[in-house]
């Protein structure tokens, strides 16, 4: 594991990666679903692939675990998904199905053609859902694929 100890808190030692999420929520006013982009610097971005031996031969698949130190302003997805308009502006959750890409981008899912999910994926590498989330005393390990 990529943390270290200061005190009596731990810290993600191996900070090689800025991140951009994008939290899904359900817009009561346009009756859509619409992402919020939320950009967290400094965390440790792992990528790897899984190989399976079966019958059918090798699977392979690649996942990426993501360590991010806990701050301030993230909230529960339950609570994220209660928040006013104005306050979810100042908030971040993570979720399954919420998007992250690896590095500071300014691209605003719209959900209209060329700013949809699926443009996202298309525009920049390293785009993943996430899988689980596993929330630590101090940290957050988060998986996608």
């Amino acid at each position: 594991m990529f943390v270290c100890t200061r005190g009596d808190t731990m810290a993600v030692l191996f900070k090689n990666a800025d991140i951009t999420l994008y939290n899904k929520y359900y817009d009561l006013n346009s009756d859509t679903y619409k992402y919020q982009r939320t950009v967290i610097k400094g965390v440790n971005w792992q990528g790897k692939r899984n190989g399976i031996v079966s019958d059918k031969g090798l699977l392979l698949a690649d996942s990426t675990l993501i360590f991010i130190d806990k701050l301030n302003n993230y909230v529960s997805p339950k609570r994220f998904a209660k928040l006013s308009d104005e306050d979810r502006t100042n908030y971040f959750t993570f979720t399954i199905g919420d998007k992250i890409v690896k590095c500071e981008v300014d691209f605003e899912i719209t959900g209209t053609k060329p700013y949809r999910p699926a443009d996202l994926e298309n525009e920049f590498d390293d785009v993943i859902d996430i899988k689980s989330v596993n929330s630590l005393s101090d940290h957050f390990e988060v998986e996608g694929v």
